[in-house]
């Protein structure tokens, strides 16, 4: 490329009263703060010698008057570095050669710059500065520092065209993916892909030099997905991409040297150690995830539960109120007539309750309800003998009153029961319904054990009569053993079913409406 002289026009201190440009590296001015940082580039600062600048194509000094011309097509190659101004000598005319600038800071004046295509480095006006360029170094130069210098902002176009700019971005890593944070904000556009290994980014948003278009290129260290998943906020770009094979890297990028515009992203930055350990809590987290789903999740199973015992409680309330509904109604037309052919009449779905509430029991014995299990396990097993074993094997025992007072004090207490419960599964409290659950068994409990002992007092001599259940003892023993003794250890039993069904009502009850506490003050 053929070496070009540029000259930068930018006013001086007397055009706009503004910062002056800063010959001198030894004796700055009050003002250098304001000076370009460019003169460190453009001066050849040696202070054991004459101080020098020397043009950047050939790396000669400015030629005397009388000097033989040594153009810069001689020694293009010279020195390949950013671009150096060489000044020239106040006073000289455009065209002549150049020569010594003047040095001293004392002598300050407007600077002139413009743009030249002159093949040798010519002032233009008084104390000007003629700065021979190469175009790509300058555009190197150009590309690390931006438009950060007001010189190199008057390059304009020459330097914009091939000025790309890359954002910052920070990476941190796991066993299985990349993590990339792309400090933009207000992106728009994105173009995000991997091909060859290559991550490719480009995006207008607003960065460290202002609003404009952002790109970078990155070579993985190793094989990657070509899928790569981002996400837009506000104030950056977070890309996720996935390794293809899980492993810990030593780097990011093929190259070894780190490019300037990467860093490690320390806010998810973990040591291999630490990242091994969070991998096995994910996938210790995932298999506990996997074991719920096989064996449903809690919430699932509560509603599960509750759905069953609702229903289980509904069907045992339609039963029990088919029961007592039937009883009153004949009772209020046929009277006393209804009490004798109760169990004929009422038997099969007595039947079904009674062999359904078998379910209650099993719900507390494995945990589904909070019920204890030894009160239902005696309620159960007492009311089934007496249905099953006293009502259910003697046809004489069937056509008594007291089966009637039996079904009605079971069937009575039970409608409010179980009523109680099916709101309970949907988290409804009905305050009458509740009060009398707890309340009307404290009457009917006693009366319907004292149905039940009635009904075993009357079928003693019709077990004696028939022999029914009676057994004889096997030689040399040889006694009979009759059905009516193990009645008669029955009736003790009733009466401690009773007081342990009793106690354990009552204890509910206290819990319900017990006396509250007073806070002493």
């Amino acid at each position: 490329m053929a070496p070009t002289c540029v000259h930068i026009s930018t006013p001086g201190p007397a055009q706009n009263n503004g910062p002056h440009q800063c010959l001198s590296l030894r004796r700055r001015s009050s003002s250098h703060q304001d000076a370009p940082r460019a003169h460190q580039l453009i001066f050849n600062h040696r202070p054991e010698k004459k101080r020098e600048a020397r043009c950047t194509c050939c790396f000669q000094l400015p030629r005397r008057p009388g000097q033989a011309e040594a153009p810069h097509a001689r020694r293009r190659s010279a020195l390949p570095g950013p671009a150096l101004l060489r000044p020239g000598r106040a006073g000289a005319k455009a065209g002549s050669p150049g020569c010594r600038p003047p040095w001293s800071p004392r002598r300050r004046g407007p600077l002139s710059w413009e743009l030249s295509g002159a093949a040798g480095c010519r002032p233009s006006g008084a104390r000007a500065f003629a700065a021979c360029v190469w175009l790509a170094p300058a555009a190197y130069y150009l590309r690390q520092r931006g438009a950060a210098s007001p010189v190199f902002r008057s390059l304009g176009p020459v330097a914009m065209e091939n000025q790309v700019l890359t954002p910052h971005v920070y990476w941190a890593q796991r066993h299985r993916e990349l993590y990339l944070r792309v400090e933009l904000s207000d992106v728009q556009n994105p173009a995000i892909s991997i091909t060859e290994n290559v991550l490719h980014f480009k995006a207008q948003g607003h960065g460290a030099k202002g609003d404009n278009v952002y790109e970078f290129h990155l070579e993985f260290l190793d094989l990657v997905k070509p899928e790569p998943v981002y996400k837009l906020t506000q104030r950056q770009v977070n890309i996720t991409v996935q390794k293809k094979v899980s492993q810990w890297w030593e780097r990011l990028t093929k190259q070894e040297k780190r490019p300037l515009f990467l860093a490690p992203d320390f806010d998810r930055w973990l040591d291999e150690s630490d990242a091994e350990m969070e991998l096995r809590a994910k996938e210790e987290e995932r298999l506990n995830k996997l074991r719920l789903e096989s064996q449903g999740s809690p919430e699932t199973l509560t509603s599960l539960k509750k759905g069953y015992l609702f229903m289980y409680n509904l069907v045992q309330f339609l039963g029990f109120s088919w029961i007592f509904v039937n009883m009153t109604v004949r009772f209020f037309i046929l009277g006393k007539e209804s009490f004798y052919d109760t169990f004929h009449t009422m038997a099969d779905m007595m039947y079904f309750c009674q062999m359904l509430s078998v379910v209650e029991t099993i719900n507390a014995a494995i945990g589904v309800t909070k019920s204890p299990v030894m009160p239902c396990l005696i309620q159960l097993l007492g009311r089934n003998f007496i249905l099953f074993i006293i009502f259910g094997t003697m046809e004489e025992m069937q056509n008594k009153a007291v089966v009637f007072f039996v079904f009605y004090t079971w069937s009575t207490v039970e409608i409010f029961r179980y009523p109680f419960y099916m709101l309970s599964c949907i988290d409804m409290d009905w305050k009458v319904l509740t009060w009398l659950r707890y309340t009307v068994w404290i009457p009917l409990y006693p009366l319907g054990c004292l149905a039940e002992a009635v009904s075993v007092i009357q079928s003693i001599p019709v077990f004696n009569e028939t022999g029914r259940f009676s057994f004889t003892l096997p030689y040399p023993v040889k006694i009979k053993v009759r059905f009516s003794f193990f009645l008669q250890i029955y009736l003790i039993i009733l009466f401690l079913g009773l007081y342990v069904n009793f106690r354990h009502l009552y204890k509910q009850r206290r819990r319900r409406y017990g006396q509250k506490k007073k806070k002493i003050h």
